[in-house]
């Protein structure tokens, strides 16, 4: 299987120095994705490598991302598993297990289409991991327009994606769920489109009080559909105007 890898990041793990894996296939189809090569890749073989390209990443097997954790695993602090959608990969818990091995700290990457998956590793003391990151898109009643996908050998169904995403967010909210402590932040693209004050109010509605909600603009130019590189993202003032919305009903917002 080949894997993107990013050696070491200062911002990918908060307040860790960590390394950052990104395994192939997702369940979602975002217009918006700027990582379409990696996300509509085989969920079992992962994008084909090329070489000497300005136009590919240099992806590689995933046996190079085990000998990079034990190499620095004196160095590092953290690993950051994500995709596409790490819970589609049947690699995600060999991955966890070697870095926990090296005493690192795992942080995962999800959609929150799979709450079943989601729910496994969090009951699993070996498997858990110790920061979940949730991607919230936009409303959960607009998940349809974002293109659900079931990848070749996905071997769980196809999920409704407003059910799946709510079931996600319970999960995340009651700390019961856990098998031991484990840190939490929601994520939202400000995608014009798709995020506007009314689906942040109908997010912030599903998120749990203390939640920290995170924003990132939305910088179009390497979008899996090219015709959402045409889009204008907001303006700093539309952008502080919606983090304001966002702080209304959940206190520890920001932008990212």
């Amino acid at each position: 299987m080949y894997v993107g890898l990013q050696k070491t990041s200062l911002v990918n793990y908060s307040r860790r120095l960590a390394a950052a894996v990104f395994l192939p296939g997702c369940n979602l189809r975002c217009p918006y994705c700027y990582n379409g090569e990696l996300v509509c890749a085989s969920v079992s073989e992962g994008p084909v490598k090329k070489r000497n390209s300005s136009e590919s990443n240099d992806y590689i097997p995933i046996e190079q991302v085990y000998e990079h954790i034990e190499k620095r695993k004196a160095i590092l602090r953290g690993l950051v598993i994500s995709g596409g959608e790490a819970l589609l990969s049947p690699a995600l818990p060999e991955l966890i297990l070697r870095a926990k091995k090296a005493n690192l700290a795992v942080k995962l990457d999800t959609n929150g289409l799979l709450p079943d998956a989601l729910s496994t590793l969090l009951c699993d003391k070996a498997l858990c991991p110790d920061m979940v990151a949730l991607d919230v898109k936009t409303s959960p009643s607009r998940y349809g327009e974002l293109g659900v996908y079931k990848p070749a050998g996905m071997q769980c169904p196809l999920p409704q994606p407003e059910s799946a995403l709510k079931q996600t967010l319970m999960l995340l909210s009651d700390k019961k769920n856990f098998c031991r402590p484990v840190e939490t932040e929601y994520r939202t693209v400000l995608v014009p489109p798709l995020v506007q004050a009314a689906d942040i109010s109908a997010i912030a509605s599903l998120l749990p009080f203390d939640a920290a909600w995170f924003f990132a603009p939305f910088l179009p130019g390497n979008c899996l559909n090219p015709a959402w590189n045409t889009i204008r993202p907001y303006t700093m003032e539309e952008t502080e105007t919606l983090i304001r919305l966002a702080q209304t009903k959940i206190k520890n917002t920001s932008l990212r």
